[in-house]
C-alpha cells in the first residue's frame, strides 16, 4: 500500500470520527434505535475502556502517543502487506481521533449503546471500533501466519 494511500485513509477516519462526535455533541440526546439492544448515548469519557484510568488525561496522552510511535514503525515496515497496513491504519485513525479529542477537551465522546443479553456494554465511539476491528485484522493476520508456519514444517 503506498504511503499516500494510507495517510488519506488515516486522514478520512479521523475526519469522519470528529464529525460524528461533534454532531453528536451539539445535537444527540438519548434515541433508542433498537429496543433492548441498541441506543445513541452522549457520553463524556474522561478514562479509557471500561472507564478505567478515569480522570488520568495526561497518563492517556502519553501511552497513545507511545502507541502512534509504534503503529507508524508498524506501518512503515508492512507498506507492502496490505491487509497489515489497512489494520494498523484503522488503528492509527482510530487512536488519533480519541487522542484529538482528549488533548482538546480532556474527554472522549462516546455514543453507541449496546445491551446484549440484558448486560449494557460500555458506550463506545467509531474510533473506538476502528480500533478494535484494526487490532483483530493484525491478530487474525499473526494466527494464520503462525498456523502457516506450523503447517509447512
Amino acid at each position: 500500500m503506498k504511503k499516500s494511500k494510507v495517510v488519506l485513509l488515516v486522514i478520512f477516519l479521523i475526519i469522519l470520527d470528529l464529525l460524528i462526535k461533534f454532531f453528536v455533541s451539539e445535537n444527540l440526546v438519548n434515541v433508542v434505535v433498537v429496543k433492548n439492544f441498541f441506543s445513541l448515548h452522549y457520553v463524556l469519557n474522561d478514562g479509557a475502556a471500561f472507564n478505567i484510568f478515569a480522570s488520568k488525561t495526561y497518563f492517556l496522552i502519553i501511552i497513545a502517543l507511545v502507541c502512534m510511535v509504534f503503529i507508524v514503525y508498524e506501518i512503515k515496515n508492512n507498506l507492502n502487506d496490505k491487509i497489515s497496513t489497512f489494520a494498523y491504519s484503522l488503528v492509527l485513525g482510530g487512536l488519533l481521533g480519541n487522542f484529538i479529542d482528549r488533548l482538546v477537551d480532556g474527554y472522549i465522546v462516546d455514543y453507541l449503546s449496546f445491551r446484549i443479553f440484558n448486560y449494557d456494554f460500555p458506550v463506545f465511539n467509531l474510533a473506538d471500533m476502528l480500533i478494535v476491528v484494526g487490532i483483530f485484522l493484525v491478530l487474525i493476520k499473526e494466527i494464520r501466519g503462525a498456523i502457516y508456519e506450523v503447517r509447512s514444517k
